[in-house]
């Protein structure tokens, strides 16, 4: 699979959110290396903190593929997964999460859990599948992080 083909996906998908009002992050959900769905973070502009990009990517899959279970399926993240979102993919099945920037490369993206390695959360991670999810950062990595560095302070969007 061609990690940056796919990642450049994500960050055009981000620039997109971008325009249209959000925070320049997204994902895409690939199976059998074809586009499955893609998904931008609305936290702000739908006031829902479950907005995340990976979250609705994996409910706009789920959907098109009219499953809960994304056995297959790979999601490729212009940001590192937050832990509500790696839980969700753990509950999705995906096999693989790929990501651009760590969010340690995002000032103001320090909230969360204190210390969080969504790569080594995810090796004590159990699929409902009995699988185990595969979480690797910086692809594009570079790139990624130059979308959000005007992103100062992301509560008060």
């Amino acid at each position: 699979m061609d990690h940056e083909h796919y990642m450049r996906m994500a960050v055009d998908a981000a620039r997109q959110a971008e325009k249209d009002g959000a925070v320049a992050i997204a994902a895409i959900l690939v199976k059998d290396g074809k586009v499955i769905s893609s998904g931008e973070s609305t936290t702000w502009i739908q006031k829902d903190p479950s907005g995340h990009g990976e979250i609705n990517c994996i409910r706009a899959a789920c959907k098109e593929l009219d499953t809960t279970d994304l056995t297959g399926c790979v999601m490729y993240g212009t940001l590192e997964p937050c832990g509500m979102c790696l839980s969700c993919a753990a509950w999705a099945n995906l096999g693989a999460l790929y990501f651009g920037a760590y969010r340690k490369d995002v000032a103001g993206n320090e909230y969360e859990i204190k210390g969080w390695n969504s790569e080594e959360a995810a090796k004590n991670m159990r699929l409902t599948n009995g699988g185990s999810i595969q979480v690797t950062g910086g692809i594009l990595r570079d790139e990624c992080a130059a979308l959000l560095k005007e992103y100062k302070n992301w509560t008060k969007q």
